[in-house]
């Protein structure tokens, strides 16, 4: 699988409450929690989904399935906004 980026036009801002996103292109805003901004720090630092799903279970007690599952979900969504595009 080809490595996830942002897009372009994406710009963040990480505080410790999480990551707030603006797409400069659409004009909108989108927050993220600690975790999902751990995702997209990850994402963003060219991590594929299955070493940051791998980190954030070593993290947590979640099941590791149910870990993957929720990070694709973000990765789905982020994609379906255009804030994530395939690097590649």
């Amino acid at each position: 699988m080809n490595a996830l980026a942002p897009t372009p036009a994406v710009h963040q801002i990480t505080t410790a409450d999480g990551t707030v996103l603006l797409d400069a292109d659409r004009g909108r805003f989108y927050g993220l929690n600690p975790t999902g901004s751990a995702i997209w720090q990850a994402l963003s630092g060219g991590h594929s989904v299955e070493q940051i799903t791998r980190d954030l279970a070593a993290r947590y007690t979640a099941r590791p399935e149910q870990i993957r599952a929720d990070v694709d979900t973000l990765v789905a969504q982020l994609r379906d906004r255009g804030l994530l595009h395939t690097r590649g």
